[in-house]
């Protein structure tokens, strides 16, 4: 999670799933320099989401390993260098799908689970002034394998509803958006993409969506309508696709590998070759992408930055 001037890195998983964490570190981009968190009040998890709102970083849920899910909270002041319990939230223990900020309230919506989320279609918000959540109107459909941005105006959500095999229960991808104005949703227009896994970044206008099959395609919320996109100018391999802004382009990253997405002409440019192995999830930085995290299982944890 980046605050504007640092890296938050909290929790997450080793040992091939066999151990959660629950200790953490900011990284001063400014100095070049690591800090360790104080001791969390949460217990140890992965898969947990997090948000900053401009003061605080808000963490919620998770997932505890072979304990199950968590369904608490807290959040973490880099000013003061202190954590507080957020509320009990109307929510059952899950690993969200979605979580944003939208200037006043932190939206979570969904579960990952692939044996639950047939009913999971509820969210709730929470509003740090007030210290309360409120419960969302229940979603127009379930998403599991999904991706959230917000506009600006609305909370939109893009993925699939898969089984436990990866089967979907519709042919391509689709997408839901919330509006915490009128707390109602509705269905995006459909667009071809794969539903077995995708990936969004907001460009300040526009949704940009790819699929791990290199398919790619813009979204105007305003219009409720959408651009084809030529196919990102990588290799096809069977990971989750990651994406993230940096700046006026947009990062798209598969397996290790990248491309750029010039926004302004729509056309895909090949990153330069990493100098060492990083699958890192990227990170908006302002106008740098950021990997932090292992390259695998026993690797020693890195951090790259990548400035288009």
């Amino acid at each position: 999670m980046w605050t504007g001037r640092e890296l938050f890195y909290w929790g997450g998983v080793t040992n091939y799933s066999g151990t959660q964490h629950a200790d953490g570190a900011v990284y001063e981009a400014a100095g070049r320099a690591w800090k360790r968190l104080p001791a969390s009040p949460l217990g140890a998890r992965s898969s947990a989401v997090a948000v900053w709102t401009g003061r605080e970083v808000l963490v919620w849920g998770g997932w505890a390993g072979g304990e199950g899910e968590w369904s608490d909270g807290a959040a973490f002041e880099p000013a003061s260098g202190k954590w507080r319990m957020l509320p009990p939230a109307p929510l059952s223990p899950r690993q969200p799908v979605a979580a944003v900020w939208t200037g006043s309230e932190m939206i979570v919506w969904g579960d990952r689970s692939r044996s639950r989320s047939a009913e999971q279609r509820e969210g709730a918000a929470y509003d740090p002034a007030s210290n309360e959540w409120r419960t969302l109107a229940p979603a127009p459909q379930p998403l599991n394998e999904a991706n959230a941005v917000w506009t600006g105006k609305e909370m939109i959500v893009f993925g699939a509803h898969l089984d436990g095999n990866s089967w979907s229960d519709t042919v391509h991808a689709q997408g839901i958006a919330y509006n915490p104005e009128t707390d109602a949703w509705r269905a995006i227009s459909a667009y071809p993409l794969a539903p077995q896994a995708s990936s969004v970044a907001w460009n300040g206008k526009e949704v940009i969506a790819s699929d791990y099959e290199l398919k790619a395609g813009a979204y105007d919320p305003a219009r409720d309508t959408w651009t084809r996109l030529p196919d990102v100018p990588l290799r096809f391999s069977e990971c989750y696709p990651k994406s993230a802004r940096a700046g006026e382009v947009i990062v798209a990253w598969f397996c290790g590998w990248g491309a750029i997405l010039d926004t302004s002409k729509d056309i895909w440019h090949r990153m330069p070759a990493v100098k060492g192995e990083t699958f890192g999830r990227p990170v908006s930085a302002g106008s740098v992408v950021l990997f932090p995290g292992a390259a695998y299982e026993g690797a020693t944890n890195a951090l790259w930055a990548f400035k288009p």
